[in-house]
């Protein structure tokens, strides 16, 4: 119903930032730990998604280039979706890549961390093996030009990807590796990274560096070239596969929870 009031005060910003500190000062309701999409389970995931007979050969590219995307730069999976309704401007596409001898630099058009959308850098190390982002970014974008959609779905790349295909398609790999898909949600593969890299000895400072996160949000303000990214990558998220899909250590629990 449409009583003609003005709703602009809406989108200007205020009324998120009142519920954030609002949030911030009387917390929430808790809704239920979820698991961590740590590296071993990334993998089985991928290669599930890879085997998917239901998606055309393009989309499992899309959709495994975007899951490992998620964990190799500590994202949330719904920074990549989009839909008809997206602002054209924060849509990936090939001009968005950077590419170096042993990495690539991506630029995110938008998001929480680029309050002044001048777009934040992200840098994927090439790793080899089926977690490798820079290996799915080049499938997807060689030979094409700078204005194609990277993460664009069905025979003619222009679809949409939008959240509910992400969470329906994640669901299904999850339970292929016969773990219960209700317990993982967007944020599984952002904690899953820092889990993994916490388990191996990186410090909270890397990780708050890694995952661009607010808490002492000074540490996000020290910068580190794109070798010292790919260094500490290497070495924090990428050096060990060997671990159970479900971690046995606690540490990616809430320590209030336990």
């Amino acid at each position: 119903m449409d009583l003609g009031l003005d709703t602009s005060g809406f989108s200007c910003g205020h009324l998120e930032c009142a519920l954030h500190g609002y949030k911030w000062l009387h917390g929430v309701g808790h809704s239920g730990a979820k698991l961590p999409i740590t590296l071993p389970l990334l993998c089985q995931v991928l290669l599930t998604v890879g085997k998917m007979a239901n998606l055309f050969p393009r989309d499992h590219l899309v959709l495994q280039a975007a899951f490992a995307l998620t964990f190799a730069c500590f994202l949330h999976s719904g920074k990549l979706v989009w839909d008809h309704s997206t602002n054209c401007a924060t849509i990936l596409t090939v001009s968005s890549i950077k590419w170096a001898s042993d990495h690539v630099v991506l630029t995110l058009p938008t998001s929480k961390t680029n309050p002044f959308r001048q777009g934040v850098h992200v840098v994927a190390l090439e790793v080899g093996g089926v977690e490798c982002l820079v290996a799915h970014l080049w499938q997807l974008s060689h030979g094409h030009p700078p204005s194609v959609l990277l993460f664009g779905l069905g025979p003619s790349s222009l679809d949409p990807l939008p959240w509910s295909t992400s969470v329906t398609i994640l669901c299904h790999a999850i339970q292929a590796c016969s773990l219960l898909a209700s317990q993982y949600a967007g944020h599984s593969f952002c904690c899953g990274a820092a889990t993994w890299v916490l388990q191996h000895s990186a410090s909270t400072a890397n990780i708050q560096s890694l995952g661009w996160w607010s808490s002492n949000c000074y540490h996000r303000y020290i910068d580190r070239s794109a070798q010292e990214c790919c260094a500490l990558v290497a070495s924090a998220l990428f050096s060990v596969h060997d671990s159970p899909l479900v971690p046995s250590s606690p540490t990616w629990r809430d320590p209030g929870l336990a």
